[in-house]
């Protein structure tokens, strides 16, 4: 009487909300499998350049980062920095970092005093499993993230300039060619 009832209830839902009964289309990797190469996989299949530079490096998007597994805690890795200005006030930089932390979701920011760089990075939880296009968009999603908070820093005068580009000739591009391009 109970399965009768709640299939009725079902029925009675709206569409949009009748997806639980529906089978997911990608497959939930399960944590046990989830290892470096199941993740060059996955960027494999998404079309994402990567190579290893003291860790798995991905340079698809506008910024570089890296992604890496700490597989004790089940967790992905996500990370990448940018130069500061040189001698610029330690406070000034806080200050930005601090307002990137309230602004931005997602990515969490720190300042290495020592190092002079803005770090950011996420990490992400895969104890329960993985979804493959999940990983994409975290990889999309970072980069762009970290992009506006650069974009800002350079703005303000707390984050070094993005590259000039050398063009095909070896000549230097504009600076607006500096910004369509990856960069780290």
């Amino acid at each position: 009487m109970k399965a009768k009832l709640a299939s009725i209830m079902l029925r009675r839902l709206p569409s949009h909300l009748q997806f639980m009964e529906m089978p997911l289309k990608t497959k939930i990797l399960e944590p046990q499998n989830i290892n470096e190469a199941t993740i060059k996989t996955i960027l494999d299949n998404g079309a994402l350049e990567h190579h290893d530079n003291g860790g798995l490096y991905v340079t698809t998007y506008p910024i570089n980062f890296w992604l890496d597994l700490d597989e004790k805690r089940k967790l992905i890795v996500i990370y990448t920095y940018w130069d500061t200005i040189p001698d610029l006030d330690e406070l000034a930089i806080l200050r930005f970092v601090n307002h990137a932390n309230t602004q931005k979701i997602m990515l969490q920011f720190s300042y290495n005093a020592k190092l002079g760089r803005l770090y950011g990075h996420y990490t992400h939880p895969y104890n329960v499993g993985l979804l493959p296009p999940h990983v994409l968009k975290l990889c999309q999603k970072f980069s762009s993230i970290f992009e506006d908070v650069l974009h800002e820093g350079i703005a303000e005068g707390i984050l070094q300039e993005l590259p000039e580009c050398q063009d095909d000739d070896g000549d230097e591009a504009s600076s607006d060619a500096a910004s369509d391009s990856t960069v780290h």
